[in-house]
C-alpha cells in the first residue's frame, strides 16, 4: 500500500482529500496544525515552518499532497502570510526532493490571475497571464515557479492545482448558498466554484497518473453558480471582455478545466444544485463548525 502524506489534513478540503485517498487504497498520514486526538494513529500535529519536522513526517512517503497553508491574506499580516506559504511550501519541496518522493500535488490558487475584471479573455485557462493583487497570489505564483525548478533539478512529478472557491463537505448553507441567490454575489469570482470532493479526485488523478514534469491545472465545476445564462451574466457584468472563446451555451462555467480533463481524465461531479439538494436532505447547519 502506497503512503501519501496530506498536509492541511484537518482543513475543509483536507478532510475530503484524506477520505478519497483512503477509499482509493492509499495509506494516508495526515498533517495539520490542529491538535491530535488521542485515538488518532495516522495523524501528526506540525507547523510546516519547522523544516526538520517536515522532513520527519515525509520519510517513507510515496507522494505528498500539500494543502496545509493559510487560505488567504485577509486575516493575517502579509509577513505572516508570506512566511506560512513560502517557507511551508519550500520545506515540502525540499524534503520531497531529499527523500526522493516522486509525486507531489501543491495547492496553488486562482489568485494568481488577479482581478477577473482585467481578464483579456474568458473562459480563463492556465495560459492566462499572472497578475496577482496581493501577497497570497504572488507567493503561490512563486511556489509554482519553484516547483518547476525542483522538477528540473530532481526529476519529480509535480502538479499545482488552482481550485476555484471551494465548497467543503457539509458547508453549503454557511459557506456557499449566499453566492447562488443573486447574480451580483459571485460576479467577482466569475460565478466559479468547486466541491472539495472534486478537488480531492483531482489530487487522486495526478497521483494515479504516469505524467511527469510540472503541470498546473484549473479545478472548477462545469457551470456557473446561478440560474442566469452565462452570456447574460457576461453582458451585464463583464461587457469590457470582448474575447469570448467557445459557444458559452446555457450556464457553462467561465473557468476552463479542459487541460485537467484531457490530461488526467478528471471530471467534476458536484454541482451547486446537487449540493443544495444534499443540504436539504441532510440538514446542513447554517453556522460554520467551531
Amino acid at each position: 500500500m502506497k503512503k501519501v502524506v496530506v498536509t492541511g489534513a484537518k482543513g475543509g478540503t483536507g478532510l475530503s482529500i484524506v477520505r478519497v485517498l483512503r477509499e482509493a487504497g492509499y495509506y494516508v498520514l495526515g498533517v495539520d496544525l490542529k491538535p491530535c486526538g488521542f485515538w488518532e494513529q495516522d495523524y501528526r500535529q506540525l507547523n510546516l515552518e519547522d523544516g526538520a519536522g517536515v522532513y520527519d513526517v515525509l520519510a517513507g512517503a510515496d507522494a505528498v499532497v500539500h494543502f496545509g497553508s493559510l487560505p488567504n491574506d485577509t486575516w493575517t499580516p502579509w509577513e505572516t502570510t508570506y512566511r506560512n506559504l513560502s517557507l511551508g511550501g519550500y520545506h515540502i519541496l525540499q524534503a520531497a526532493a531529499n527523500l526522493r518522493i516522486p509525486r507531489v500535488v501543491l495547492a496553488s490558487s486562482p489568485m494568481i490571475y488577479g482581478e477577473y475584471r482585467r481578464a483579456s479573455y474568458l473562459p480563463i485557462d492556465e495560459e492566462a497571464p499572472a497578475c496577482p493583487d496581493g501577497i497570497y497570489g504572488a507567493v503561490k505564483q512563486n511556489l509554482e515557479t519553484l516547483a518547476q525548478h525542483y522538477v528540473r533539478w530532481n526529476g519529480m512529478a509535480i502538479a499545482a492545482l488552482r481550485p476555484q472557491r471551494i465548497v467543503y463537505e457539509g458547508s453549503y448553507e454557511w459557506r456557499f448558498r449566499k453566492f447562488t441567490v443573486n447574480d451580483a454575489a459571485a460576479a467577482n469570482s466569475i460565478w466559479s466554484y468547486v466541491d472539495a470532493r472534486d478537488v480531492a479526485t483531482a489530487c487522486l488523478a495526478w497521483l494515479q497518473s504516469d505524467r511527469t514534469g510540472f503541470e498546473v491545472f484549473n479545478v472548477a465545476a462545469d457551470d456557473v453558480c446561478v440560474t442566469t445564462p452565462t452570456r447574460n451574466l457576461l453582458a451585464n457584468y463583464y461587457p469590457q471582455v470582448s474575447d469570448l472563446r467557445g459557444e458559452l451555451a446555457n450556464r457553462v462555467g467561465l473557468v476552463s478545466c479542459e487541460k485537467l480533463k484531457q490530461m488526467l481524465g478528471w471530471r467534476p461531479v458536484y454541482t451547486w444544485q446537487k449540493m443544495a439538494a444534499e443540504s436539504e436532505k441532510l440538514g446542513f447547519s447554517n453556522s460554520p463548525p467551531t
